[in-house]
């Protein structure tokens, strides 16, 4: 085949029903068919993959060469052998039933090309296959890279990153690269892209990164790394013992023992044991054994490796003590149930000072925030641990986010939201487990989406608070952490609006944000004089952190998802006030509701938000107020006489206003002057309305009644 560039060597087995999505995104590829020579290995499929085969090579013989191997011989074999027939200077693997975006190749190229590299690396996305990708979930919002690793030195702190990964199909290879340093794929075995990964990290001097999600990895429920119980799953183990076995061979620990050493007790050892929990309904005990045995004959001393402390977390350092801790079948299961819980796990706070209803789903934790200074509502509380729940009256939702921080190391991941305030997804339903894991599939952190507004943020704080108070949040950033300080300049001019402090992210991603947050605001709070604050205005804490989530996950070049956000139910504050005034109502006490109404506003002037006052009554219940004063200063209580009842008195009023919109517009029908006249409706209440309405003020009221 001439003038071709990459070789792309595609092994199938009972691939039939995806071959055409596969294909048809190659034929898509902006580098041309025509620049591709497309290798397609068939490991003695059972249904009709191989007459689908031949009708593509058929199609497209200058393009297509079509392998089928006489029996199965599993994925290395068949990678292998694909490698073996290719002609191009450059190589790629693509799985059968994964597709990719149309300029994935060529973008691969001109980096390898443009760098001289042996590697380009693009992203993945885990597609379920059900509807497609946003343009914006198609890069991760971080930047490209070259890495190069022409020293020992680069090279032990490259191999304590995860910049190649393991896979095999997510990158462009030069082709000689891997024949002159022989690296082949396992053969007769599943996992069979470790070790060959793994001699990736040790050669390669040149890599270049793209941050595009260029390739679509379909998550197939039947994929046989998903199938509990089967025999396969054990050859996690024998890979990763070939992996050692290579490095003895090839010299390499002599170089980078304990970088080695760490990556095998992380990939080999902590992996199987992952394989062995999830995928098997009963551990097979003797193969744990086995695994303890294996690892012990090559690393007897593993607790004097330097990375232990740092590279891993606290619960996978207590799976490292199981190699020298006798552990009896039963013990194990034990374990295993206990670190089920926390691996791919979702734990979702809901922060409440009230009692409410929280979500059936039990990935939603009701979380009882500022409990040491309140009655206990029978919730888990944040004033147990290291927690700041007697100033919560100053951080608000915080003291919740602190104790998490803290405390709580249970999940892979977690997330702060309300007792009324939720993530929703595309349905417009409360979020489930597998909505956060599909977007931690594809984003490193969940934020509220933003509200615009016709105000920067810098204004919109200023009216509502001391400004002083953010400067002084800015001028900290600019010392303890200047390279976030451009994102919060961005910030202050932003017209987008972020709110509530609600956050979902992996636990480690948590607990760094939260130790930057709390580092920023408890020097600032050194400068911040909250003495004369009122109770609302002293939640200064909880107010000046909605947009510092922002400028973290800028600073941190980390991928974020905005996601909408649901109201379930009315501000506790909201609903106590409107139960209020319908009691001073239904008294007739107008002097007394208004008083209140003032007051309560002055000191919550959050319970008129649209995401507080979801029905927004409350300014109508004002405007009625109003009326209801203004009529009896002219010896008329027609509003109070028509109903006492609010939910009544709302409705009645909202008529009037429809009508009096009807009289203005010059629309007014019979029926809306005999609703006036048939409810009694005062002269004084009407102008009431329309002198405070100057839209009405055109409005003859002799003219209708």
């Amino acid at each position: 085949m001439k003038n071709k560039l990459i070789s792309i060597i595609i092994p199938c087995y009972n691939v039939e029903p995806y071959l055409p999505r596969c294909f048809k995104s190659l034929q898509k590829q902006t580098i041309g068919l025509e620049h591709m020579e497309l290798i397609f290995v068939d490991d003695a499929s059972t249904d009709h993959t191989w007459d689908t085969l031949k009708a593509i090579e058929s199609a497209f013989p200058g393009s297509v060469l079509i392998i089928q191997n006489e029996q199965n011989q599993g994925l290395g074999y068949s990678r292998n052998l694909g490698l073996s027939y290719a002609t191009c200077p450059y190589v790629a693997f693509l799985d059968s039933d994964d597709w990719v975006e149309p300029e994935m190749y060529q973008s691969m190229y001109e980096k390898m090309v443009q760098y001289q590299c042996d590697i380009v690396r693009c992203q993945y996305i885990r597609d379920y296959g059900i509807a497609p990708i946003s343009p914006e979930e198609k890069c991760t919002g971080k930047q490209d890279r070259l890495l190069l690793i022409d020293s020992i030195a680069k090279r032990k702190g490259f191999l304590q990153t995860d910049s190649l990964g393991f896979t095999a199909w997510d990158k462009l290879i030069r082709k000689d690269f891997l024949t002159r340093h022989n690296i082949l794929f396992a053969e007769g075995a599943a996992y069979e892209d470790h070790p060959w990964s793994s001699l990736l990290y040790l050669y390669a001097e040149h890599i270049y990164v793209l941050e595009q999600r260029f390739y679509h990895y379909f998550v197939n429920n039947s994929s046989i790394v998903l199938t509990k119980n089967q025999e396969y799953h054990h050859d996690f183990l024998i890979v990763g013992l070939m992996k050692w076995q290579e490095w003895v061979n090839r010299g390499f620990l002599k170089y980078y023992r304990n970088e080695l050493e760490c990556n095998f007790l992380l990939e080999t050892y902590l992996g199987y044991i992952k394989v062995l929990f999830l995928r098997f309904s009963q551990i097979p005990y003797e193969h744990f054994l086995v695994l303890k045995q294996e690892v012990l004959a090559r690393i007897p001393d593993y607790r004097k490796n330097p990375y232990i402390s740092t590279a891993f977390t606290p619960v996978n350092q207590i799976l490292l003590e199981l190699l020298v801790t006798n552990v009896t079948r039963e013990a194990l299961d034990e374990i295993a149930l206990s670190v089920k819980n926390v691996w791919q796990s979702v734990t979702i706070f809901t922060a409440t000072h009230i009692p409410f209803s929280p979500p059936a789903d039990d990935t939603y934790l009701p979380l009882h925030v500022g409990r040491a200074s309140a009655e206990d509502l029978g919730y888990l509380g944040d004033d147990t641990g290291d927690n700041i729940s007697l100033i919560n009256c100053f951080y608000g939702e915080l003291t919740g986010l602190y104790w998490i921080w803290k405390n709580y190391h249970s999940s892979d991941y977690a997330g702060l939201c309300h007792y009324r305030r939720y993530f929703l997804n595309d349905s417009h339903q409360i979020m489930s487990k597998m909505d956060y894991l599909r977007i931690f599939s594809s984003y490193d952190v969940i934020i509220s989406k933003p509200v615009h507004s016709e105000k920067t943020y810098y204004e919109c704080y200023k009216e509502a608070h001391n400004i002083n108070d953010l400067l002084t949040v800015g001028e900290t950033i600019q010392k303890l952490y200047p390279e976030y300080y451009p994102y919060f300049e961005q910030v202050l001019e932003s017209h987008f609006i972020y709110s509530g402090n609600l956050f979902a992210a992996s636990k480690v991603l948590f607990n760094q944000y939260a130790d930057w947050l709390f580092t920023i605001l408890k020097a600032s709070s050194q400068q911040i004089d909250t003495s004369t604050y009122d109770n609302y205005h002293r939640r200064v804490y909880g107010f000046l952190s909605e947009q510092l989530v922002y400028v973290w996950v800028k600073g941190r070049d980390l991928t974020y998802y905005e996601c909408e956000v649901g109201f379930t139910q009315e501000k506790a504050e909201t609903v106590n006030l409107k139960k209020a005034l319908a009691q001073l109502i239904a008294l007739g006490d107008i002097s007394q509701a208004k008083l209140l109404f003032k007051d309560t506003v002055k000191d919550r002037p959050d319970v008129l938000l649209p995401g507080s006052d979801l029905s927004q009554e409350l300014k109508t219940i004002y405007q009625i107020l109003n009326v209801c004063e203004k009529e009896r200063v002219r010896g008329h209580d027609s509003l109070l006489k028509y109903s006492r009842d609010l939910g009544k008195l709302i409705t009645h009023y909202t008529r009037i206003t429809e009508i009096l919109y009807h009289m203005s517009s010059k629309q007014a029908t019979p029926r809306d002057i005999q609703y006036l006249k048939y409810t009694l409706v005062s002269k004084p209440a009407l102008q009431a309305i329309i002198d405070a309405t100057p839209d009405y003020r055109s409005v003859d009221l002799n003219r209708y009644l």
